[in-house]
């Protein structure tokens, strides 16, 4: 069964005014909240793992979708909740900000089972779902101006609840006639790949965070990679990513957990507050997509790292209009903003973050220092 991404952000983070919870207890339509503000106070986003038969995030009531489960263990507002927990979007809020820009939140539901009301009493968080406005900002009211039933059918697609990988200027991608900047490549220019030799990019796009955003929301801060971070020459230089992008790991550890030699794990997963980090120092930043046609491991600044893959999560980050050009330049992709999964199959094993700890050993350092 799919294991989809939804990130949500918990109620420890989150004041509403009046003293009100995100939790309706006998009712699950978001309607106690209307008319009053919610303020994130930061954001400190989780990622969980849902496992669904379907493309969606939906609400459970009356015969909406019963096998959405999370995939694995997570810890919410303090509470462990184990692996196969039936999990919802329970209802659905349209609020706005001072300046008239709007949001639309989805609140997050771990059913647990003995709660007195375990089908809506228990709304552990907010999910977001992407617009042109970028994600609601942190410690400014957001007034609740309209509240419903949480989804059912195909209103709200998995691949609206994520941020895409992507390089940043001043990075040098390997090409057949050398390092090259990669904010000077252009479609058609030839990229080395591991797997393929030289390789067309067909697609490029863009995606700018201003100092702004930055400071508003850290979680989009790029990553910083040192020199030889990740082994000699590995990269060869200080260099940074955004925080979902995946480089190639290479380990006979990997194969005899997870029968594979070679994985991509996320440069966000990565860290190890030392050698690979957020960027506190980085004012803005724009993230470039390089696109082939079949997802290609890439060489950037010595280090191995992916081409962008447009699946559910990825596409959904992309900026409307770029997003138009690569859904006319590539019709089968057309599926994905409807949520369903890639057509392009992924060149290695993607890790999600359990399984990198596991690999790179930081979960057992954690437990230690813990």
């Amino acid at each position: 069964m799919p294991v989809f991404s939804v990130w949500m952000l918990d109620e420890s983070q989150i004041s509403i005014s009046g003293g009100e919870e995100l939790s309706g207890y006998t009712q699950g339509d978001g309607s106690h909240l209307d008319g009053l503000t919610i303020t994130l106070n930061s954001n400190a986003w989780t990622e969980t793992f849902v496992r669904d038969n379907d493309s969606y995030f939906e609400d459970n009531r009356g015969g909406g979708d019963r096998n959405q489960r999370l995939d694995e263990e997570i810890e919410i507002n303090g509470q462990t909740y184990s692996a196969n927990a039936r999990v919802e979007a329970e209802y659905q809020l349209t609020v706005q900000d001072p300046d008239g820009n709007t949001y639309t939140l989805i609140g997050y539901n771990i059913n647990e089972a003995g709660s007195p009301y375990p089908s809506y009493g228990t709304v552990e968080g907010l999910s977001f779902v992407g617009g042109e406005a970028g994600f609601p900002p942190v410690g400014v009211p957001l007034t609740v101006i309209s509240s419903n039933e949480g989804p059912v059918g195909t209103a709200t697609p998995y691949a609206d609840y994520a941020f895409p990988p992507c390089f940043t200027p001043g990075t040098k991608i390997a090409t057949p006639d050398g390092p090259r900047l990669v904010e000077e490549i252009a479609v058609g220019d030839l990229v080395l790949t591991r797997d393929a030799g030289p390789q067309p990019v067909v697609w490029i796009g863009n995606v700018h965070v201003d100092a702004a955003r930055l400071e508003e929301e850290p979680a989009f801060r790029p990553i910083r990679l040192k020199k030889d971070a990740l082994g000699i020459g590995r990269p060869n230089r200080d260099m940074h990513l955004s925080p979902q992008h995946r480089v190639l790991l290479t380990d006979w550890r990997a194969e005899l957990l997870f029968g594979d030699r070679q994985v991509l794990a996320a440069a966000a997963h990565l860290v190890d507050g030392h050698d690979i980090l957020p960027d506190p120092e980085v004012g803005e930043i724009t993230y470039i997509h390089l696109f082939c046609d079949s997802h290609q491991i890439l060489f950037a600044d010595g280090l191995e790292a992916e081409s962008f893959r447009p699946g559910p999560a990825a596409l959904a980050g992309i900026d409307p209009a770029a997003r138009a050009e690569l859904l006319g330049l590539f019709p089968a992709l057309a599926g994905l903003s409807a949520g369903e999964d890639s057509p392009m199959p992924a060149c290695r094993r993607m890790l999600r973050k359990w399984e990198t700890n596991v690999l790179t050993g930081q979960s057992a350092t954690l437990c230690l220092a813990g």
